[in-house]
């Protein structure tokens, strides 16, 4: 996108992802874990936790209680945010290095 900024975009599982390089941001805009439960996993969120950088963040739309849960349990940081129009909040997960 720019000198300072790369989108990197892929079709793969995470759970098989692979990469040499960690990421400043994860847009984690997967499916409610009603409709996808295999995407809510605590594993998917250590995977996501382990591909940041040490002051990267995960940001989703979703801002279910037990999914927070899980995101501190792994390690994250969780921070509520207002969401857009016809959303009342969005989570951002902050990889807090002084936790893992």
């Amino acid at each position: 996108i720019s000198e300072n900024c790369t989108l990197y975009k892929t079709q793969k599982k995470i759970q098989n992802f692979i990469s040499k390089k960690n990421f400043d941001i994860i847009d984690f805009d997967a499916f409610s874990p009603e409709k996808q439960t295999e995407m809510w996993t605590i594993e998917v969120f250590e995977k996501c936790f382990d591909l940041l950088n040490k002051d990267g963040f995960l940001i989703t739309y979703c801002a279910k209680g037990i999914f927070r849960r899980t995101l501190k349990s792994v390690g994250f940081e969780v921070i509520s945010l207002d969401g857009p129009p016809g959303k009342r909040q969005m989570t951002r997960a902050n990889k807090s290095t002084f936790q893992k």
